[in-house]
């Protein structure tokens, strides 16, 4: 672990301390010209680092005492949870010539153990690690073996936690003190790469592989060590400490000091917190459950009320059962003598007639709100993000003609900033089109519909999409349009999950009937059919219902399984729901 002040900003030295995996140097040796780089970079502060303990990192911390740390992933996932410090970059180590910004563990024995050819194949054997809180040196193998039902704390026969250096873990594998062990990626091969073991000696248990990772691999691959800044450090600061860091060329006499290759942007860091959940550990960590035989010893007397207490409970019940019978035998006499009382059954109807306009009423102002607030995110979006993701672009643009001839480094820099903000923009563009299609408001419904057919028929080429439509689409209010594109879209996005089509036929018609002007929607595909039970309870089957009904519009689906499905809307135009619809759109 290593942490790190700037001097004259706080009281005291500045610490700044290291473990290395294999225990073959000192921090300070290590990492001092990084200090130093650091320090000739940034001009007007000094850095300085102390050796120092995982303890004491987390002493200083809470003392107020660190600008930044560096520390393994694990670590800071915990530190970040506990005291708010937030990474900036992500160390490129350094592994026989390349750079890897992943690293795993390996779980591994002796080659000619044949009562050891896997992870289960432990349960009750002897296992040798760094120590319960090491992160490449436990925690990862621990994953692994509790995804295969062993817990290393109850199934193991022993647990030895030996510490650093981690080639002493290698060396009793070899010699026989322990049946298996766990260590870092790439320790085997550096280790025989000096000539102090062979790889044929050992057997690695759940081999993985990755094309981009070459070492023997046994666990899941996690981001890299993570440079971070304290809560209290300044934005500015930190935000020139990052640049900095990545400016640093590979070949930098610091970053060969460390043995690494530079930095690169914060990695994702969330495989680690999902180890963490898995583990029950660090910020997830939850008081350990008794088992169920200790308790039965404490507690026995509470197991034999709990025992009685369910047997009264049956009795209860049966008697409250046949109270219940009875009960209900005379409701039933009750219920037949309503039943012929013709007036309450109209009340009864009324009633409902009440309820089905206040359900339409409801569901027309939460469309209402709905698109209102798609309407306004997507305002936002456009107005607040893109501003300032132009004035990103523009300021890197700066950047990139004040640099030259000056800087490559900064012309690097700058480019980077303008491609990550110009992703950020597709992103939020995207986004916005689908809270809100512009073409809908500048063009209309039709062009508005062709252009999202289109978009399927580019993203799924294998089936064959063919629009229809007749008919004044003029006469349709705004609430009418945004519900059919909306219906659309619903429609297009269950084909595409479910039905397995070859062929989708949309035929969007207004036509003028001895009753007023309609507008009729008929969606029919090829694909695979439906279950009766995924007609009644499919989410998007049921909106589409509640955006024609609250129109005063009909919903019909016919399908099968094996025969395909045809979707069939049709709702008044200018009806009262419409009307009512489109006045709480104006009002809103």
């Amino acid at each position: 672990m290593l942490y790190l002040v700037r001097h004259g900003q706080l009281h005291g030295p500045g610490p700044w301390g290291c473990s290395c995996p294999r225990g073959e140097e000192a921090g300070e040796t290590r990492w001092a010209p990084t200090a130093e780089y650091l320090s000739a970079q940034l001009g007007d502060a000094d850095f300085r680092l102390v050796p120092c303990s995982l303890q004491e990192m987390e002493a200083a911390l809470e003392r107020g005492e660190l600008d930044f740390v560096l520390t393994n992933p694990g670590h800071y996932v915990e530190l970040e949870h506990r005291f708010g410090i937030s990474r900036i970059a992500t160390l490129k180590n350094l592994r026989q010539g390349r750079p890897y910004t992943v690293f795993g563990a390996v779980i591994f024995t002796r080659a000619d153990r044949t009562d050891i050819r896997s992870l289960r194949d432990l349960k009750g054997k002897s296992l040798a690690a760094v120590s319960e809180r090491a992160f490449g040196g436990f925690e990862m193998a621990w994953r692994e073996l509790q995804a295969v039902g062993i817990d290393p704390f109850e199934d193991l026969a022993r647990l030895d936690f030996v510490g650093f250096p981690q080639d002493g873990i290698v060396y009793k594998v070899r010699n026989g003190e322990v049946d298996a062990g766990t260590v870092r990626t790439d320790i085997l091969e550096e280790m025989a790469r000096q000539g102090l073991t062979e790889l044929s000696e050992f057997r690695v248990l759940n081999p993985m592989s990755s094309e981009e990772f070459p070492f023997q691999l046994s666990t899941r691959l996690y981001p890299e060590w993570a440079f971070s800044k304290a809560r209290r450090t300044p934005e500015a600061f930190a935000r020139a400490v990052a640049v900095a860091l990545l400016s640093m060329p590979d070949d930098h006499p610091a970053a060969l000091a460390g043995r690494y290759a530079g930095w690169t942007v914060p990695l994702d860091y969330g495989p680690v917190r999902e180890l963490f959940r898995e583990l029950n550990i660090g910020p997830y960590q939850r008081p350990p459950e008794w088992k169920l035989t200790r308790l039965a010893r404490a507690y026995w007397w509470v197991f034999v009320l709990a025992g009685l207490t369910i047997l009264f409970g049956v009795v209860h019940i049966v008697h409250a059962n046949r109270l219940v019978v009875l009960r209900t035998r005379e409701l039933s006499a009750i219920n037949r003598a309503l039943e012929s009382e013709i007036a309450e059954r109209e009340k009864v109807e009324r009633q409902t007639h009440a309820l089905l306009q206040e359900k339409r009423f409801l569901a027309r102002k939460c469309m209402v709100v709905q698109e209102d607030e798609r309407r306004h995110l997507a305002r936002e979006l456009h107005d607040e993000l893109g501003q300032c993701i132009t004035a990103i672009q523009a300021d890197a643009e700066i950047i990139q003609e004040l640099s030259r001839g000056h800087d490559d480094r900064l012309i690097v820099s700058a480019a980077a900033i303008q491609d990550v903000a110009s992703r950020i923009y597709e992103v939020v563009h995207k986004l916005i089109e689908r809270l809100r299609p512009s073409i809908l408001d500048d063009l209309g419904l039709a062009d508005t519909l062709r252009a999202e057919v289109d978009a399927w028929q580019a993203r799924r080429p294998e089936t064959d999409y063919e629009l229809t439509i007749q008919g004044d689409l003029s006469l349709l209010d705004e609430r009418l349009n945004i519900s059919l594109f909306r219906i659309v879209q619903e429609c297009l996005t269950n084909i595409a999950k479910h039905a397995a089509a070859r062929q989708v036929n949309l035929d969007l018609k207004v036509t003028h009937e001895a009753d007023g002007a309609w507008v009729e929607l008929r969606v029919d595909d090829d694909g695979v059919g439906l279950e009766q039970t995924s007609v009644s309870s499919g989410l998007g089957l049921i909106g589409i219902r509640e955006r024609a009904e609250a129109l005063d519009g009909t919903f019909e689906l016919v399908s099968a399984p094996g025969a395909g499905a045809r979707i069939r809307v049709r709702m008044p135009v200018g009806s009262v729901g419409a009307r009512a619809a489109a006045a709480d759109c104006e009002q809103a």
